[in-house]
């Protein structure tokens, strides 16, 4: 999480942002933050999403090479992300001027996010592997290898991996939002 505590500094100096401005502006202790940014803790998937959206960017814009139009992307160049949730998320594709967002993510046995998830545009989520909870506002879904959903970003959403292996996700959201 090291790395993530750099660019989030990085991003608040950038913007001429206090921490004490971020922390108000946020709602995050500014304990939490500044031990965020030293590396000395690590973030929630959502909060993470809820700074990046308060900074104006997006995962793929923070982790993202400059553009060069590439257009194969080699598995050991990919920026990867591990939440507290025990929850690994891979960018696949590291060019930020695209119009989807591909992400996998790997959650360990009977890992979730802790929170719901709400970010704008459509998602697109494809089990690759093992059994998920995908839970829309209300309702829960099941899903198993091979199933997937579609549906708008700005709803409440989230993931439960609810067996004892590894299951793989792959989620793509457009516009990149994440």
């Amino acid at each position: 999480m090291e790395d993530v505590g750099r660019i989030l500094q990085k991003l608040r100096k950038d913007r001429g942002f206090s921490i004490r401005k971020v922390s108000e502006e946020t709602g995050f202790s500014l304990s939490f933050l500044s031990k965020l940014e030293n590396g000395k803790t690590s973030i929630t998937i959502r909060n993470l999403i809820k700074l990046l959206n308060f900074y104006g960017v997006t995962l793929a814009d923070v982790f993202a090479e400059p553009s060069s139009k590439k257009i194969a992307f080699r598995r050991e160049e990919r920026k990867v992300l591990e939440s507290s949730e025990h929850i690994t998320l891979e960018l696949l594709v590291d060019d930020h001027d695209n119009n989807m967002e591909p992400i996998v993510a790997t959650f360990q046995p009977h890992a979730r996010y802790v929170e719901q998830l709400e970010h704008g545009g459509e998602e697109f989520a494809f089990v690759v592997k093992g059994e998920l909870r995908f839970t829309l506002e209300n309702s829960a879904h099941h899903l198993r290898e091979g199933d997937c959903v579609y549906f708008p970003g700005q709803k409440s959403h989230g993931w439960e991996n609810i067996s004892d292996e590894i299951a793989l996700l792959l989620m793509v959201t457009s516009p990149p939002s994440v």
